[in-house]
């Protein structure tokens, strides 16, 4: 992604200010910083997202002291910010407008579009002794590359300079008439044939990387559920396998189908929010997120979880501020589900989440 007309101007003070691309950092300078510059690096070289750069410098700072103010652009062009230890960040922007402080680590991802954004480090950059606050030089701006400083040491020992040189257009192929004229004939039949083509691998529906779980195989191999008359896989009916149980990788269970068409494999756990990518087992690698934005959809920053237990799918709802609701299959009418208690659903129940749902589909529908 690219980010344009965005302007930077660095506050005065004795800490360290990146800016790359749409990601921006004021952090104190320590050791610590260093690894926090590289994130920002690795990023803008992936696909410069501020949602990524949040997630992953959340992880990165969880068990540091640092003093660090992060903020990015996320794709759909709204700013995510990270504020750690002795540092703020201001956002004002046509519908909201707050301010994060440490020491402690929090987080926040805007409902849109934001005017003004403030990233600062409280014991470096505090107010000047008449109690205003010190103002950026009109002068500076990090996207022109205008920084304060004393001078610079440059090396230009490896100097190269490269202009680039249009190359000419091909002269167009004319015929020699020196040269003897050679007709082909081709005769059906009596051609050499092309080599086939090659066949693509047929995808085995049952691989996967997933965890150990108890499990039989049908007669086609497929590692599936032992409580269901039939393989998930195939179909094919389970009444002639030898029904001894073993551990193997669990396949994917089916499909999550969102409101708005989005269809996610069933394979690992999700937590579904405004903000899932915060949530400390998405961190850790253990769940992933599935991001709901929207001032009108009323969802919490982290609302609901979905976890795979075995061969069974649960929904727990994170103590969202308007609840979770869930239809299974044979109901009528949707039930609200009590905060923090997980409830079984099976494929083909419904999933409320205020204004938004999803559904569970897989091959074992009924």
């Amino acid at each position: 992604m690219t980010v344009e007309h965005l302007i930077a101007r660095p506050f005065p003070g004795a800490g360290l200010i990146c800016r790359a691309g749409g990601l921006l950092v004021a952090c104190a300078v320590d050791p610590a910083a260093d690894r926090l510059l590289a994130l920002v690096e690795q990023v803008t070289r992936n696909d410069g997202d501020g949602a990524e750069l949040i997630r992953r410098a959340g992880g990165m700072l969880a068990q540091s002291p640092l003093a660090a103010a992060v903020a990015g652009v996320t794709a759909e062009g709204a700013v995510a910010v990270l504020v750690n230890g002795a540092a703020y960040a201001e956002v004002t922007g046509p519908r909201e407008r707050f301010r994060l402080a440490g020491p402690r680590r929090v987080h926040r991802v805007t409902e849109g579009a934001v005017h003004t954004l403030v990233l600062g480090l409280d014991q470096l950059t505090g107010p000047a002794p008449d109690g205003s606050v010190a103002q950026p030089d009109p002068r500076v701006r990090l996207d022109r590359g205008v920084v304060p400083g004393g001078g610079l040491v440059t090396d230009l020992t490896q100097l190269r300079v490269v202009v680039d040189a249009q190359e000419p257009a091909p002269a167009p192929r004319r015929p020699d008439p020196s040269q003897p004229f050679q007709a082909v004939l081709l005769v059906p039949e009596h051609a050499e044939p092309l080599p086939p083509e090659p066949q693509p691998r047929p995808v085995d529906p049952a691989a996967t990387t997933g965890p150990l779980v108890s499990g039989v195989h049908c007669v086609n191999r497929h590692f599936t559920d032992p409580s269901l008359p039939y393989c998930a896989i195939c179909g094919i009916s389970l009444t002639q396998a030898t029904h001894e149980a073993g551990l193997g990788r669990r396949p994917p269970l089916g499909v999550l189908l969102l409101d708005n068409g989005l269809t996610l494999r069933l394979d690992t756990d999700y937590v579904i929010g405004r903000e899932p990518e915060f949530d400390d087992d998405v961190i850790a690698g253990r769940a992933r997120p599935l991001r709901i934005t929207g001032s009108s959809t009323g969802m919490s920053r982290r609302h609901l979880r979905l976890t795979l237990t075995g061969w069974e799918v649960q929904v727990t709802d994170l103590n969202s501020a308007n609840g979770t609701v869930v239809q299974l299959p044979g109901e009528t009418e949707p039930h609200r589900i009590a905060a923090g208690s997980p409830v079984v659903i099976r494929p083909g129940s419904l999933v409320g989440f205020n204004r938004r749902w999803l559904r569970y589909e897989s091959h074992r529908n009924p």
